[in-house]
């Protein structure tokens, strides 16, 4: 068997695939179920201000001021 052949299967430097595997509690089942509420509700969100003009001018002037606020403590604390 060649050194290849071995890394392909898995059994490259002792590691079993078993290792690899997803854990099988019914806890993933539950934590998958909330990571898809919120990446849907984060999804949702995204599309509510990019289809509302006001909501997006809105939104970019608070992230634009948060910007100039975290540039200008940045500055402030190098030039200690």
């Amino acid at each position: 068997m060649s050194a290849g052949h071995s890394l392909r299967r898995g059994y490259a430097y002792g590691v079993s695939t078993a290792v690899h595997s997803a854990p099988t509690s019914g806890r993933s089942t539950s934590a998958d179920m909330v990571s898809l509420i919120v990446m849907a509700t984060i999804v949702f969100v995204i599309v509510a201000v990019a289809s509302d003009p006001v909501l997006a001018a809105s939104v970019g002037r608070v992230f634009g001021t948060a910007w100039s606020d975290a540039i200008g403590f940045l500055l402030r604390v190098v030039s200690r």
